[in-house]
């Protein structure tokens, strides 16, 4: 995708930077602001990056991507890149307006309708609780794998050793975001230290013709390589379940330095980053052992290809450094979701107490203790229930990916509708500020239409459920609005208006 950036688009930036910040214009929410200035731009970066998990993403997604693209996977990577890269420029815009830790839900309020906003908000928080569920799930068994392999398949021994690693992540992030950036660190540098370094030997053993490993053939980027259309939209698919999470920068925007520009940048950096990374990591694994053995040990991808190319102690390495990245992964879907809440309870479309922050941290406290509490709840019911119940949790989680594209979608709608005057001024801004935003919702509406089948069709299950989620939304939307306790639903609809013409 190539960003057609003008010079009125420098000129625009550079007036909206001098503007006064929209989004901090009001009284802060419960009594008091987030802690102002408190991360930098690369802590936001990695906050980012950290959601969307690369390492834990690999590990998911390598043997699905392989079984469907046979190894045209990097290709599904470098074409879901595109569409990412056109709602980071809308989250990057849509932040220099209004800087909200609501983000969609107040810009998406603010630009089409409130109760558009509301439901966008609603999504978001579903997208990052069910998120917060998926990511949490898999600690258990990947501690035990580390410190008590025999314990691994005790359903009470995952429940407490997941547990204690939600408790850890909730402490950190309710003691503040600059300790939480801290933990995110140390985590990211092993995590990305040892999937880098075993990524180099898998390539190794895919060139080196290492026993087993598929010898590589520009013949993998074919069309046919591919596996034609139905392997290309499948690859898709999972690619987009890879990207998602990169949006977290954008929820710490009150508390990083120069809220109206870093944020903006951080999504557009880690958006270019987790492209490299999940095009190299895909190619350099996805080759390294037979592609039948690789299928069939599609839950410990990762293990069995550093087993198999580099032995053993270093298979426990790629483990812990799978954990690392789940546990990074749980705790800024936590922080994400916290602030979500806190936002809406703060413009009190939920209960006023979500948008309460401690007075000494400043933190969404009551947000965070109740989407890390709600989190442990569902993981003991879902680890002690019985199947039809495990059952019945996997497939509302399995929507995730669904929640994730709809609301990206929305924010490209709302920077499209946002800036529309200012689009209709020239070719170059109607190219960066409504073809590009489009076509990327466009493509991520096509992504969640797709993925419909896969999760049983129009009237299965999983969409049931989700229409029930949905449904839940719609009746604390007209509870709030019925008992007038809040301004939201009456804010007026705004549009940007830009200067005189130069």
């Amino acid at each position: 995708m190539v960003l057609f950036r003008p010079r009125w688009g420098c000129l625009m930036s550079e007036q909206m930077d001098q503007a006064p910040r929209s989004g901090t214009d009001s009284a802060p929410r419960g009594g008091g602001g987030l802690r102002a200035n408190a991360i930098g731009l690369k802590d936001a970066i990695v906050v980012g990056m950290a959601s969307s998990g690369p390492t834990a993403s690999i590990a998911l997604t390598i043997a699905a991507i392989v079984g469907v693209m046979n190894y045209g996977g990097p290709v599904a990577v470098l074409i879901c890149a595109l569409p990412m890269f056109g709602i980071a420029l809308a989250y990057r815009r849509l932040n220099q307006w209004r800087v909200d830790c609501g983000a969609s839900y107040t810009w998406i309020g603010r630009a089409i309708t409130p109760y558009l906003g509301f439901m966008v908000g609603w999504i978001m928080l579903l997208g990052y609780f069910l998120g917060t569920i998926s990511d949490v799930l898999p600690i258990g068994p990947y501690v035990l794998a580390v410190v008590r392999p025999s314990l691994a398949h005790s359903n009470f021994a995952t429940a407490l050793s997941a547990s204690i690693w939600l408790v850890i992540v909730t402490v950190i992030a309710y003691i503040g975001i600059q300790v939480t950036v801290r933990f995110q660190w140390v985590l990211a540098t092993i995590e990305y230290l040892s999937i880098t370094i075993f990524a180099v030997v898998a390539l190794v053993a895919v060139f080196s013709h290492h026993s087993g490993a598929a010898r590589f053939s520009w013949q993998w980027f074919s069309w046919h390589g591919i596996g034609g259309t139905s392997g290309l939209v499948g690859g898709i698919l999972i690619a987009v379940y890879m990207f998602s999470g990169w949006d977290t920068a954008v929820y710490v925007n009150e508390e990083t330095e120069r809220s109206r520009v870093n944020p903006g940048r951080a999504v557009l950096i880690s958006v270019a980053t987790l492209t490299f990374m999940y095009a190299f990591f895909t190619f350099a694994f996805q080759g390294a052992v037979p592609k039948k053995a690789l299928l069939a040990n599609g839950s410990d991808a990762l293990f069995y290809i550093v087993k198999q190319v580099a032995g053993s102690p270093w298979d426990k390495v790629m483990i812990l450094g799978v954990l690392l990245s789940i546990v990074g992964a749980t705790q800024t879907a936590l922080v994400a979701g916290s602030r979500i809440a806190f936002a809406m309870g703060g413009d009190g479309t939920l209960p006023r107490s979500l948008g309460k922050i401690h007075p000494v941290h400043k933190t969404p406290a009551i947000a965070t203790l109740l989407f890390s509490g709600l989190a442990l709840i569902v993981l003991w019911i879902y680890l002690l229930g019985s199947s039809s119940v495990q059952g019945a949790f996997s497939n509302v989680v399995s929507s995730v990916g669904l929640m994730f594209a709809l609301f990206y979608a929305a924010t490209g709608i709302g920077m499209a509708v946002y800036y529309r005057k200012l689009a209709a001024r020239s070719v170059g801004g109607f190219l960066e500020l409504m073809v590009v935003p489009g076509l990327s919702a466009l493509f991520l509406l096509w992504v969640a239409w797709k993925s419909v089948p896969g999760l049983g069709g129009w009237g299965g299950t999983i969409m049931k459920i989700v229409y029930v989620m949905l449904a839940i939304g719609v009746v604390l939307l007209f509870v709030g609005k019925a008992r007038r306790q809040t301004d939201y639903y009456d804010r007026p609809v705004e549009a940007y208006e830009p200067a005189g013409r130069r």
